[in-house]
């Protein structure tokens, strides 16, 4: 287990304010940063949105859908905001730290906006200050940081990648230990029927091909992207429905269950196809049956899958969800798309098709004594989940007994319509 005691630097201040004024500057390796704390999206939106474009960044911590998660999800369950920007003596953005602050038994914990249901997490880093910063600028950096929020006890920084788009990502200069799940991507060509040879044998090939022409025996089939709001929206209640099924069975609690998290999944679907973060929905209708369903977002060079599901009923037997896969693979090859990303965790239609894998880390920060009444359960939790994970029959075990004792047999519940 690791641990890392980072006293934060205290400042007498009032926390209440919509943005502190940076409390003396720090001299890095990447240069002068003046630090200042913004607890109001609004001030911040333009030059984060502008920011965004070229920094290197995840589609979780974009404008777009920090705001939404914040406003609909963490504030209603009380989080406060406190995003930290990190600005050259000059005045430029080095960085953009979108965290809120939650309590957890009582102590005060820094999170990343949205890191309960990201793929990955991390900052808004330019090339500089990801490049030239070291170990000793990120922890005087972030324990100012800690200091200027103030009253904070501890942090929890959970799936962030080692490295994005090839550049190094300043939190791993902390102390750290290796995720349970890593991530998982194709890195795509602009020929897709190279691409799916050189993924898939002859025989394999011929299997899927098997599958969709009985699939189509049964019924009509039709695949594509939700193309209107009213449509989004009918597709993510089904979605709901089909994964609520899906947990049921594995014996694992629902994680779409919570209003706060369907409302912002709607939200973000709603936004135009056109704004990067918006939520694509894409569908595989058998008949008048949704076999399958598989959304994510556009962001820069990627797609991100997010949100996965296939029907509960025999349809399966036709591997609905891998056709679905194809489908959207084949279209992002023909938008220009460089990698089409699967998200952490390990899964067989992963295995298949993915090339590329993405390790992942976790910061577990104590600031003061106080801290280690969280940091110690999380990081010993964490440590058991990644012994368990990383040894297959274990996993497979735990897996069989989730289902034996907690999972619900199958249960009919009618489509919405």
């Amino acid at each position: 287990m690791t641990v890392i005691s980072l006293p934060r630097v205290d400042h007498k201040r009032d926390h209440t304010q919509a943005a502190v004024p940076c409390a003396g500057s720090l001299e890095t390796s990447a240069g002068l940063i003046r630090l200042s704390i913004f607890r109001d999206f609004e001030l911040l939106e333009t030059e984060w949105r502008s920011f965004q474009t070229s920094a290197v960044s995840v589609q979780a911590q974009s404008y777009t859908h920090s705001e939404a998660w914040f406003r609909l999800v963490s504030k209603p369950a009380g989080a406060e905001l406190a995003i930290v920007c990190g600005r050259s003596q000059s005045g430029d953005m080095e960085f953009i730290w979108p965290f809120e602050v939650v309590k957890r038994r009582g102590v005060r914990c820094l999170n990343w906006i949205g890191w309960e249901h990201a793929n990955y997490n991390m900052g808004l880093h330019t090339l500089n200050f990801a490049r030239k910063s070291s170990p000793k600028d990120v922890r005087a950096l972030l324990s100012e940081a800690a200091g200027l929020i103030g009253n904070v006890n501890a942090a929890y920084f959970d799936k962030q990648p080692y490295e994005w788009d090839g550049v190094a990502n300043p939190m791993a200069h902390l102390p750290h230990h290796p995720s349970a799940n890593k991530g998982h991507a194709v890195l795509l060509e602009s020929d897709f029927d190279t691409l799916y040879r050189n993924r898939f044998s002859g025989k394999s090939r011929n299997t899927l091909g098997r599958k969709e022409r009985r699939l189509r025996e049964q019924a009509p089939v039709d695949m594509g992207w939700a193309s209107t709001p009213d449509e989004r929206r009918k597709l993510l209640d089904e979605f709901f429905r089909q994964k609520s099924l899906q947990f049921s069975e594995q014996g694992i609690s629902d994680a779409f269950a919570d209003p706060r998290y369907r409302a912002f999944y709607h939200e973000i679907a709603a936004l135009p196809s056109d704004e990067q973060g918006a939520l694509e929905i894409g569908y595989l209708k058998s008949g008048n049956q949704i076999a399958a369903i598989s959304s994510g977002t556009f962001f820069k060079d990627k797609f991100t899958s997010m949100l996965t599901s296939i029907h509960h009923g025999s349809i399966r037997k036709y591997s609905p969800g891998s056709l679905l896969f194809q489908y959207q693979i084949e279209d992002a090859c023909r938008r220009g798309v460089n990698f089409f990303d699967m998200g952490a965790g390990d899964a067989r239609h992963k295995e298949e098709w993915c090339d590329v894998d993405t390790p992942l880390f976790e910061n577990i920060i104590a600031f003061d004594e106080r801290g280690y009444l969280i940091t110690v359960p999380l990081a010993a939790q964490e440590a058991i989940k990644r012994f368990v994970k990383t040894r297959p029959k274990l996993w497979f075990l735990a897996q069989v007994i989730r289902r034996k004792f907690f999972g619900q047999r199958r249960i009919n519940i009618p489509s919405q319509k």
